[in-house]
């Protein structure tokens, strides 16, 4: 039974990172704010000849269409005069497969999260460990999720553009991602340091969340220690 509970508490244990990776990735495709950043930041109203208001459509359009709101990502802009459906047939296959991962993440997130607390009632109900168990647990997770962080984190600052050709080759099994700034718009409204900016901000994120609630943890273990041993004098 040791063992079982063991294979429980680590698997409750490694749930943390994974909830808070998704969960991190799913806030920040919806966050307008975010793409308006990038927006004013790389002055894409200057390479795309878009003004900010078509930019905050485009912006628009894209949350709405990764969250399953609208079936089409297409949106109607205007330049020099002229209206025109802004992406391609290769852009509009892309931000296809991004939809899908996006919605996979969701999907994970709401997997790990039902999975962390099946563990949580079954480490407190069937080895009737209490809390402490649980809640330690969470503190361990947190310590893996903040050594993850880390590596990511040092790996992205001394060479972000392998592990963004990584991210690409690994979630992706197509080219369609490969676009060409010359000719696709998908690019040029969120270039590579959008991407870079936007992993910065994740990583910041989810090492101060692990913080947080593995110093919560920490402060509950050291609470309930304090009352075994009273209860024991």
């Amino acid at each position: 039974m040791k063992i079982i509970r063991n294979i429980v508490f680590w698997l409750f244990a490694a749930c943390l990172p994974v909830l808070l990776v998704t969960s991190t990735i799913g806030w920040e495709a919806s966050q307008i704010k975010l793409y308006e950043y990038g927006f004013n930041k790389y002055e894409i109203s200057v390479s795309t000849g878009l003004d900010s208001q078509q930019l905050r459509t485009v912006a628009r359009r894209l949350i709405d269409y990764f969250n399953l709101k609208t079936d089409t990502v297409q949106v109607e802009v205007e330049k020099y005069g002229q209206k025109f459906e802004l992406f391609n047939t290769r852009e509009l296959i892309h931000l296809g497969d991004v939809r899908n991962l996006i919605q996979r993440d969701y999907w994970v997130q709401r997997g790990t999260f039902l999975l962390m607390a099946i563990s949580a009632l079954v480490l407190f109900f069937g080895f009737r460990s209490g809390w402490r168990i649980p809640v330690r647990g969470l503190f361990r997770g947190c310590a893996i999720t903040l050594g993850l962080m880390a590596v990511l984190a040092v790996w992205a600052l001394l060479g972000f553009d392998q592990f963004f050709i990584l991210f690409h080759l690994a979630s992706f099994s197509n080219d369609y991602w490969m676009l060409n700034p010359a000719t696709d718009y998908l690019i040029r409204l969120f270039p590579e340091g959008f991407f870079y900016d936007a992993a910065m901000l994740g990583y910041g994120i989810i090492i101060l969340e692990a913080l947080i609630i593995g110093g919560i943890a920490w402060a509950a273990l050291k609470l309930i220690g304090r009352d075994i041993d009273r209860l024991n004098r």
